[in-house]
């Protein structure tokens, strides 16, 4: 059976990767230069979805500092780049990647991390080859919950809306899709912080990254 979409748009975070636990180190090594109190990474995994400044924003406030974000974001990008490497695949992603790019389906990432940090985690874990296009949270004026960046990934892939499906585990993931108008797909094993996922309107809920691969 022929994979129904043209186009498929991958979050990173929370969807390919498991990256949780790198980028709670990564906040609170910057907490810790502000000798701010540390949190496990259940409570910043709550953080995780809007981008590496809301991100820090969740941290800083939490543990009731009044300081400058500007003045924090220089320091917090050095700790999140010396991390940002460590996240996993999660399990039968990068085989369902190759899977669906030997079908000839185009595949793209959209993610609120900034830009440059997706190119090299995507290499370093062999998603690189089955990947034609990247959004970061920097490469546009919108990010996600916006549909914009995915249908400027659409437009770039040269494939309607109407073929292109969107691959996340959150609010914002949905809120893209809806807004762009494409189909979306959620995952269960995620960061969907208070998202039901199973009254979301998903086309499907998967387990697994290789059950996208029977979708009809």
């Amino acid at each position: 059976m022929a994979f129904p979409y043209s186009l498929v748009i991958f979050d990173l975070d929370g969807t390919l990767v498991d990256s949780a636990a790198d980028i709670a180190e990564s906040v609170n090594r910057t907490l810790s230069d502000w000798r701010l109190p540390q949190y496990d990474v259940k409570q910043i995994t709550g953080w995780i979805g809007e981008g590496s400044r809301q991100l820090i924003t969740y941290a800083f406030h939490d543990a009731g500092s009044d300081a400058d974000i500007d003045d924090v974001m220089p320091g917090f990008l050095v700790h999140y780049a010396e991390t940002a490497l460590d996240a996993i695949a999660y399990d039968g992603v990068v085989d369902t990647l190759a899977a669906l790019h030997a079908q000839g389906v185009k595949l793209a990432v959209c993610t609120n991390k900034n830009e440059e940090f997706v190119r090299p985690l995507l290499e370093v874990r062999g998603m690189m080859p089955f990947i034609d296009g990247i959004v970061g949270g920097n490469t546009l004026p919108q990010r996600k919950p916006s549909g914009m960046p995915l249908k400027h990934l659409a437009d770039a892939a040269g494939v309607p809306l109407a073929k292109t499906l969107m691959v996340g585990d959150s609010e914002s993931d949905m809120l893209a899709a809806r807004d762009a108008g494409v189909d979306y797909v959620l995952v269960s094993y995620g960061y969907p912080k208070s998202l039901d996922i199973h009254t979301a309107g998903a086309k499907a809920v998967i387990d697994r990254m290789p059950e996208l691969l029977t979708i009809s």
